[in-house]
């Protein structure tokens, strides 16, 4: 006999919500609203208090986790800049929760590598098919000339996660380009320390530069397949050729 027949069932009493999640709830509901924009400022925490009719020191446990998620910024000091503003971005919260769910599920690089290039290989392609805007690619033309000089693994690494951002954004898709420096933010040690693994890192910069230049080809021409396919192995190869050895979690 099951559950549904004897009577018996899988749930339980729902809980009261602790204080600040109510708060949480509110405030993400006004987001999802649109009610508050980017940039837009909260209330004072006081303002707040009264507002929701609990105690200040549930109010800032609630900003408290706003803030690490980056969905707000807490401006500190006194006057009239001072206080909590919606942030512009949650990009720094989404590397977060995925640099610490990645480590915390021992998801290897590899995993990883293989997800970013199926999103790329999206991304060229659909950029590909967008020609008709001529400025489509002129920031990734000014980027490939900044990394062919680039003189640090750092700087370089910087502008190559610029370079594949901008790809996505090319893309006309609003999430590719968010999801991108997520992923990008996430295995940004693996990926250096690959680089510091090579004898001689300036001739891998020479040739993702050539790589690079030859994917921007693709797009510029509309070849959505072989515009796809170069992103797809450059992607597969660098991590073949400079991330996997020794590379085993991203966190």
């Amino acid at each position: 006999m099951n559950q549904a027949t004897s009577g018996e069932h899988p749930f339980q009493a729902v809980k009261q919500r602790r204080t600040f999640e109510q708060i949480l709830l509110q405030i993400e509901e006004a987001i999802i609203d649109g009610r508050l924009q980017p940039g837009d400022k909260l209330p004072a925490e006081r303002d707040l208090a009264q507002t929701f009719s609990v105690s200040r020191a549930s109010v800032r446990e609630a900003l408290r986790v706003l803030e690490m998620f980056g969905v707000v910024v807490a401006r500190r000091g006194t006057g009239a800049d001072a206080g909590s503003v919606v942030a512009d971005s949650a990009l720094s919260g989404l590397q977060s929760a995925l640099r610490l769910h990645a480590g915390l599920l021992r998801i290897p690089t590899r995993d990883m590598v293989e997800v970013r290039a199926i999103l790329e290989q999206h991304a060229a392609q659909k950029a590909a098919s967008r020609t008709e805007d001529g400025g489509l690619t002129a920031r990734l033309h000014e980027i490939i000339d900044d990394m062919r000089t680039a003189s640090d693994i750092d700087e370089f690494n910087l502008l190559d996660t610029e370079f594949h951002v901008q790809l996505a954004r090319a893309s006309g898709n609003a999430l590719l380009p968010v999801l991108m420096e997520a992923l990008r933010g996430t295995m940004r040690r693996a990926m250096l320390e690959g680089f510091q693994r090579l004898t001689d890192w300036s001739a891998e910069r020479d040739h993702l530069v050539g790589e690079h230049e030859r994917m921007i080809t693709y797009i510029e021409a509309g070849d959505s397949a072989a515009a796809g396919a170069a992103l797809q192995n450059h992607v597969m190869r660098f991590y073949r050729h400079v991330m996997e050895p020794g590379t085993t979690s991203p966190a």
